[in-house]
């Protein structure tokens, strides 16, 4: 899982680049962290999202530790919840990761604002310029990307996780 999650990292600080509309790329790491919370679990959502977070932390110039807690909670939260969803259908998929992207986003933006006491940006701004339309695309490659992990983890034979 640590390699997948440092692959990840290395994708969206470059890959992506050349995938963006408007400015805008998909956030793999969130979509990662949401798909091993809901498919294996809200510890494992938690240990992914700790890590994914890490390395986050590490490239961004944000206060150091934020990605790592913000993304561990909704790995964490994302897990949790998982069980009261049908993780098969497509359209659930789309659901759970726009809804856990948007999470993380609003976590991570009132925890910053709550450090630095202020906020450059109004959050209604925020939303519909950063926010929504990154949980948007995240939850549309979402429809490419978790058949592919499901096979590539093996969850179609174990229906425990399905």
């Amino acid at each position: 899982m640590y390699l997948v999650l440092i692959a990840i990292f290395f994708l969206q600080v470059t890959v992506l680049d050349l995938i963006k509309i408007a400015n805008i790329k998909p956030d793999l790491s969130s979509l990662f962290v949401i798909f091993i919370a809901v498919f294996l679990g809200w510890t494992a959502g938690l240990e992914a999202g700790f890590v994914s977070g890490i390395l986050k932390d590490l490239y961004s110039v944000d206060i150091f530790g934020i990605n790592a807690a913000t993304l561990a909670l909704t790995g964490a939260a994302a897990g949790l919840l998982s069980p009261k969803f049908f993780k098969e259908s497509k359209m659930t998929q789309f659901f759970i990761v726009f809804v856990f992207t948007l999470f993380y986003f609003f976590i991570h933006y009132f925890v910053s604002s709550a450090i630095y006491n202020t906020s450059y940006i109004s959050i209604s701004e925020y939303v519909f310029c950063s926010f929504v339309p990154v949980s948007l695309y995240t939850a549309l490659i979402s429809y490419f990307i978790f058949p592919f992990l499901i096979d590539k983890f093996g969850l179609k034979e174990n229906a425990e996780y399905l």
